[in-house]
């Protein structure tokens, strides 16, 4: 009894430092990939020059949970591609002014967003669409490349402290219980 009670708490623990997962993209547009961007190269300058699609895990803010999406090619490109998260989206900054003044609240530390004064979406043939957790993206790039911030809901996940208070609980119930069955 104590053995699957330890497992059932040690499940319940391991279950609380679950992150948000990564957005997963389908890309209509052949040989382009959908990839986690980490490079110290700054991001809005044009000098990322490859054909990807890339996404910047960002913080939690006063709005929710941020993702930075852009596309960057050496040369004008075309991306056409439906990008699936964990929740639903609530918004997406996609111009210079909404992306420069969202970085404080929702940018990733780690990431040199660079000063471009380009960056959003470029041109009047870009779009997007939003249906519950999906986001649809057609978009014409040039240097610096395309760029939205995507925010989603917080998925709450309780605290270990939470699931640590619920098992003691448990534990007290089933003491009790057990004491109760040997008067």
């Amino acid at each position: 009894m104590k053995s699957r009670l330890a497992a059932a708490f040690a499940a319940l623990l391991a279950s609380a430092a679950v992150q948000a997962a990564d957005p997963v993209a389908v890309i209509a547009t052949s040989g382009v990939s959908f990839d986690e961007y980490s490079s110290p190269t700054p991001v809005g300058q044009g000098q990322v020059d490859l054909s990807k699609l890339f996404f910047i895990d960002e913080r939690i803010g006063p709005l929710g949970k941020a993702w930075y999406i852009f596309f960057d090619p050496k040369g004008p490109g075309d991306i056409s591609a439906t990008i699936t998260f964990e929740s639903a989206i609530v918004g997406v900054f996609f111009t210079k002014a909404t992306l420069d003044g969202s970085n404080a609240t929702h940018g990733n530390a780690g990431i040199n967003y660079g000063t471009s004064l380009l960056i959003g979406l470029e041109s009047q043939t870009d779009s997007f669409s939003i249906v519950g957790n999906v986001l649809t993206i057609n978009w014409h790039a040039v240097d610096p490349g395309d760029h939205v911030r995507v925010i989603t809901q917080v998925v709450q996940v309780p605290e270990a402290e939470t699931y640590a208070l619920m098992m003691a609980g448990l534990l007290a119930i089933g003491y009790a219980a057990r004491r109760r069955r040997r008067a």
